[in-house]
């Protein structure tokens, strides 16, 4: 969750949107690392699945889950933060939404 503050008084929880985009590569995170979050992965090993013209993009948003943290860096490679791993198996378990 994350809180903003609108008014010193109280406190507005608002829940991270995540798009599908960030579910596909949590989702093939958590397929590649098999559930485990000790295990090293490469961000081309995520970006060379997708099409060549989505590559760009999902670099950006590769990053943009880095930042999120539900993935950790760790050198050159990174690896599923805990919150990474309950998330994706959330997204796993739970099925697609539809909007």
């Amino acid at each position: 969750m994350i809180q903003i503050y609108t008014n010193p008084t109280y406190v507005v929880n608002m829940p991270k949107i995540i798009t599908e985009l960030e579910k596909t590569i949590l989702l093939s995170c958590l397929v590649l690392v098999r559930g485990n979050t000790r295990k090293i992965i490469k961000e081309d090993d995520i970006v060379l699945k997708f099409p060549m013209r989505q590559r760009k993009t999902v670099r950006r948003f590769f990053k943009r889950v880095v930042k999120e943290g539900y993935l950790v860096k760790s050198g050159g490679n990174y690896r599923l933060s805990a919150e990474g791993l309950k998330v994706a198996s959330s997204f796993l378990y739970g099925g697609g939404t539809f909007v």
